[in-house]
């Protein structure tokens, strides 16, 4: 989905658009920022949603996701014995102690990226561009084919 964005210029993302988000800027700013929100609370880091240029384009965020992604990976890589099931208390963007199992965590995460997916594909329609499947076997398929 992210190599699709790619295409998106500035005044792309910056197109009024309907949604949660008012454009695709709103819209991606949303969903990279949770992503790196959550894999920094992972870490035990200082965790705030982060700021993105107003400048950015569609190869940018793809980008960005690019690092997220890598951070996501080296978490989950290193996770031993009850790492994925343990639980993680944290501040939330409320100032609120909240804690809750990591697997639950980690469905949420994949939940909001699954409802996004679905946001981000009919936003490359509405910009008039091809939308890749967000249809979860196929992607398993294409990342197999892909590390053969």
């Amino acid at each position: 989905m992210f190599a699709a964005l790619a295409e998106l210029s500035t005044a792309d993302l910056d197109l009024k658009w309907g949604g949660s988000f008012g454009t695709g800027r709103g819209l991606l700013q949303h969903v990279l920022g949770a992503e790196r929100l959550w894999v920094d609370r992972w870490n035990h880091k200082a965790a705030s949603i982060p700021s993105y240029s107003p400048t950015l384009t569609g190869a940018d965020f793809r980008d960005e996701w690019g690092r997220i992604k890598a951070d996501q990976e080296l978490f989950v890589e290193a996770a031993t014995g009850d790492a994925l099931t343990r639980e993680l208390t944290y501040t939330n963007i409320r100032g609120q102690v909240k804690t809750y199992h990591m697997d639950d965590i980690l469905m949420h995460v994949v939940n909001h990226g699954t409802y996004h997916r679905g946001q981000i594909s009919q936003l490359l329609r509405d910009r008039g561009r091809t939308s890749p499947s967000t249809d979860m076997i196929l992607y398993y398929e294409t990342e197999l084919a892909e590390s053969r």
